[in-house]
């Protein structure tokens, strides 16, 4: 996109628009008349009436308004599941900005996930409460029951298990969360129950 640079010489303020890279080295020759005291009168008028032209031809584009990308990540990984790596690609070609920017909002929010996830995702909880009524020895559970760690799905894809800080459902302590809808109070049996009707 071009943009404008500015050379205030002798109280008086030049302008020039940059297309290309290329294009600083007719900055870079203005400039070298900064700090002089009589600086060429004539050959800054020429290069001002230069600049003028260029700008004539070249008007500066206005600086597109950007997208709310959390927004859209967030509509697409609700209608995949997740967001795969040629949907972010088709993404940044339909909003016509870097793959890098969309790439670097996907990665920064935890809510996006990147990988394929199951029909139904187990999160269960470790909060303090659900810490204090042993729910890590729920998760070890899970893990032996569906033969995954944390972030991975089974075989069959369809269940994801997840390790999630608090799913605010302290009260009914060791709890797990399937897709939205809470468990609470869980044994070793209720949990194993809930995992054979998901399968």
């Amino acid at each position: 996109m071009p943009y404008l640079r500015k050379v205030t010489i002798s109280g008086n303020d030049y302008y020039y628009l940059f297309h290309t890279v290329r294009d600083g080295a007719k900055f870079r020759k203005l400039s070298k008349y900064l700090g002089k005291t009589e600086p060429d009168l004539n050959e800054l008028e020429k290069l001002k009436q230069e600049f003028i032209a260029e700008l004539q031809n070249k008007p500066v584009q206005e600086e597109k308004e950007m997208p709310n990308i959390v927004a859209l990540l967030q509509d697409l990984q609700e209608k995949e599941g997740y967001l795969s790596k040629e949907s972010m690609i088709k993404l940044s070609q339909e909003l016509d900005i870097p793959g890098t920017d969309i790439f670097g909002v996907a990665t920064f929010y935890s809510q996006f996930k990147l990988k394929k996830r199951g029909k139904f995702i187990v999160s269960i909880c470790s909060g303090t409460a659900c810490h204090v009524k042993n729910s890590n020895s729920l998760l070890k559970f899970l893990e032996e029951l569906l033969e995954i760690k944390p972030g991975e799905t089974t075989k069959d894809g369809n269940i994801t298990l997840e390790c999630v800080n608090c799913i605010g459902a302290c009260a009914k302590a060791p709890a797990v969360m399937i897709n939205d809808e809470v468990f609470g109070d869980l044994t070793k049996i209720k949990l194993k129950k809930i995992i054979k009707e998901l399968k």
